[in-house]
């Protein structure tokens, strides 16, 4: 069943122009890029990355799309060089960039059609809406698989699933299988680092990772090592085998996997093509659970999603993560029949430039830091057990946060920066706008 926001409305499309300002910060950084060379750089340079060096650098994509714009956007076109832009400010933490730069990448619909949608919007009738943990709590009760995904540029996807785990566990969910994880000889499993996989290394991620592995889950990397010269059937084939091959090993597993966008859909994708889910239940004989997050999250994935997310949440104010009822029965919101619930995520709501939803539930606080320098940029914090066991350095590391917002509530407040912490020891490293490392600092968060 859905809620007809999306059928029967015909739209027409244009470019869609940038919808704020960018940062200072962000505006710092691109003049600086344009005016200047920063360390590192290349010219010669042609696909962007993460990891110069075999090191992580979260500036080092930026310096480069920022510099050589251009460039990169023939390479990758429009779009794709948005989408990846919009995934390294996710990345470098940075949730308000990221969303600015998805958007660019979007077509938009027209105002007419607009309206129209916010009208269908305004006059929804008899929907009411269920705590989204609880509700898949109890969906998920008598199921062994259950598939949730993600945006790639959109932590606050990681984060609810994070949110997820405790109950999964309890429920006998033991093994996790992510798509991020690095399914070559050289994965990192036991512990989160760079080698753990690309994408674990935004923090979001990593704290994932983490919390999944104090909590006894079995990590699973079920990738498609050759992904490269497959066809997307054929990767999400081996992907749905990788899956399956768990349950072979132990009959009695109950696996939660996470995955990204449509991999997860139940039903073919246009052109025919099977997604993951499809192909592990016909190759399994089991029905997963498919959760969507991607749909109704703000700025969406896709432009009429947005449209309709936007007018969405006009009409009802929700404060929690929630999935839509009419009649008791869960609907999707967009009208899409590709998974079974869809998770509508509530706007972000902002601290000092950072979003709250950054606190992981409750498990993480606010916590500010002080620069000892006006030539601070950047700022991140790592748990103090990883560094020394790394040989003191950070280089391989994945930070628990890390930002370049400066805010507080007082004068001084340009001067502090906010960071998101665990109870714990960390040490904090101060870096330039060339990510030289200005000074660090070690702290405890009580």
């Amino acid at each position: 069943m859905g809620i007809v926001l999306a059928t029967g409305l015909f739209f027409s499309v244009v470019r869609c122009q940038a919808q704020e300002e960018i940062s200072a910060p962000v505006a710092m950084l691109r003049d600086y890029c344009r005016d200047s060379t920063p360390t590192g750089y290349s010219p010669r340079l042609n696909v962007l990355t993460l990891a110069p060096k075999s090191n992580l650098h979260y500036l080092f994509p930026l310096y480069h799309a920022l510099k050589d714009e251009e460039k990169f956007r023939k390479i990758y076109s429009d779009k794709g060089f948005y989408d990846e832009v919009s995934q390294y400010f996710a990345f470098a933490a940075d949730y308000r960039t990221a969303l600015q730069y998805l958007v660019k990448g979007y077509d938009t619909i027209d105002d007419a059609t607009r309206k129209k949608i916010y009208r269908t919007a305004a006059g929804l009738e008899n929907v009411v809406h269920a705590d989204a943990r609880r509700y898949i709590h109890l969906a998920a009760k008598d199921r062994k698989v259950v598939m949730i995904n993600e945006a790639f540029s959109k932590p606050l996807h990681r984060a609810f699933t994070l949110s997820l785990l405790a109950d999964f566990y309890r429920m006998g969910f033991h093994y996790l299988a992510m798509e991020m994880l690095n399914d070559f000889p050289d994965g990192r499993l036991a512990s989160v680092g760079m080698n753990s996989g690309y994408y674990v290394c935004e923090p979001v991620a990593g704290e994932l990772m983490r919390s999944a592995i104090s909590m006894g889950f079995t990590l699973v990397p079920y990738e498609d090592t050759a992904a490269a010269v497959h066809t997307a059937d054929q990767r999400d084939s081996v992907q749905a085998e990788h899956i399956f091959d768990v349950l072979r090993k132990d009959p009695a597993a109950k696996i939660l996997v996470h995955a990204s966008f449509a991999h997860i859909g139940k039903k073919p994708l246009p052109e025919g093509h099977i997604p993951m889910a499809l192909a592990f239940w016909r190759l399994s004989g089991i029905e997963p659970l498919t959760i969507d997050q991607t749909d109704m999250t703000e700025e969406s994935n896709f432009a009429y999603g947005r449209a309709i997310y936007q007018a969405y949440t006009t009409k009802f104010h929700l404060t929690e993560p929630s999935i839509a009822l009419v009649n008791n029965a869960p609907v999707n919101v967009t009208d899409k029949d590709l998974y079974d619930l869809s998770v509508i995520h509530p706007p972000t709501t902002w601290l000092d430039g950072r979003p709250t939803w950054m606190n992981l539930n409750g498990l993480r606080q606010p916590t500010y830091v002080k620069s000892p320098s006006k030539d601070v940029f950047f700022v991140q914090a790592y748990y103090q057990q990883e560094i020394d066991q790394n040989d003191n350095t950070p280089w391989q590391l994945v930070p628990a946060d890390q930002t370049y917002t400066p805010g507080g509530r007082t004068p001084q407040g340009a001067n502090r920066y906010l960071l998101y912490l665990r109870k714990g020891k960390y040490k904090i490293y101060f870096r330039d706008i060339n990510y030289h490392i200005v000074t660090s600092l070690s702290i405890e968060v009580n």
